[in-house]
């Protein structure tokens, strides 16, 4: 008994975990606030929470443009072979016959 507040706690509870324990202090810190103090903290938060998202979508769009220019090259290249129907290179690049109809619009036009 001597030595048990010497020992380190070998596992945490599952709700011990960074997230829970910001969400904790910010809670204790709120408490000490104004209201004023309250109403901007509150402001802040929502901000940053909507730049948070508004990064997220950016990050999206910006993965879905990389893969829309992926699928664009293959069926460039796939048309450009010309061994393929344009429904055998939708389905195997993964897009519509009509997306691999305007691609093959577009490369009919620029030449």
């Amino acid at each position: 008994m001597k030595t048990l507040h010497t020992t380190e706690p070998t596992q945490y509870p599952a709700f011990w975990n960074e997230e829970w324990l910001k969400r904790a202090i910010d809670e204790l810190d709120t408490r000490k606030m104004t209201p004023e103090e309250r109403a901007y903290f509150a402001r802040v938060t929502a901000a940053n929470a909507e730049a948070v998202k508004a990064e997220k979508q950016k990050i999206k769009e910006a993965v879905e443009q990389g893969e829309l220019a992926v699928k664009t090259e293959v069926v460039i290249k796939a048309l450009k072979r010309g061994k393929l129907t344009v429904e055998e290179i939708a389905e195997d690049s993964g897009v519509s016959v009509d997306f691999v109809f305007e691609i093959q619009r577009s490369l009919t036009q620029n030449q």
